[in-house]
């Protein structure tokens, strides 16, 4: 195994793909370059501090060119992802390193690659208010550039914690399939289209990414006391392992 970089001055900041030595990874690795190249970034490989797998110096042979330097979790976590632009992570390694990657998630956005590398032609982004749907606005602002660009806004008018609180009075809960409403707010993003349903999020985003298949979903992330994510942010959790499609998730404060 070749030498790991070791952390040095600030850098540019960059992408990150982490890695435990799956070949399914190098999708993630491929991935990882077109989103570098789309905000001028450069990558860094990282290998995640759980049991490897055997490929893992296959996967470091492979990235070639693709990844400028190798370093390791304690080296990015220790900077406080100061010089990090965002992760990238295969949904395979996600389903399997997704605990012990989540706290980053308070300090940069992680992106899920799930379906084969290619440009976005189409975005699902979930929001939960004004202030989100801004805050995810900045963030996407270089892919609302791009023409031919398919933006669509969604917005779930029944709480997360509603069916939760529901079940545990004793009432029975019954998701139909939801039907559009009007969009609360206006709309923060250039030629996006905004859907409102009456429904919980995570069957909002469901629904939307069955109907629409986007090349992505995004979702914002709030800072919660609890620390296990499935029970703070089930939401992002569940879509983020199950979806098809990829997943971007980011802090929103």
């Amino acid at each position: 195994m070749s030498a790991v970089t070791p952390r040095r001055a600030a850098r540019q900041p960059g992408l990150v793909t982490l890695v435990r030595g799956d070949v399914r990874e190098l999708d993630a690795i491929e991935t990882a370059a077109l989103l570098a190249g789309e905000v001028s970034a450069p990558i860094t490989g990282c290998v995640l501090p759980v049991r490897p797998r055997a490929g893992l110096d296959l996967v470091r042979a492979l990235a070639g060119d693709c990844i400028g330097r190798w370093t390791l979790w304690a080296d990015v976590s220790g900077g406080s992802f100061e010089d990090v632009r965002g992760l990238v992570i295969s949904g395979h390694t996600w389903r399997a390193a997704a605990r012990h990657v989540w706290p980053a998630l308070e300090r940069c956005p992680v992106y899920v690659q799930h379906r084969r590398p290619a440009p976005h032609r189409s975005v699902l982004v979930a929001v939960d208010s004004p202030g989100t749907q801004l805050a995810l606005a900045r963030r996407l602002e270089p892919m609302m550039e791009r023409p031919g660009m398919r933006i669509t806004v969604a917005f779930a008018s029944v709480p997360s914690w509603a069916c939760s609180l529901a079940a545990a009075l004793g009432y029975p809960v019954f998701v139909p399939r939801p039907q559009a409403e009007c969009f609360p707010c206006p709309l923060a993003m250039r030629g996006a289209t905004g859907v409102s349903l009456p429904t919980t999020p995570l069957w909002a985003i469901r629904t939307l990414a069955d109907d629409l298949r986007p090349d992505l979903v995004v979702l914002g992330l709030h800072r919660h006391r609890i620390r296990e994510p499935w029970l703070a942010h089930p939401t992002a959790w569940h879509l983020s392992r199950e979806l098809r499609t990829d997943v971007l998730i980011c802090p929103v404060g």
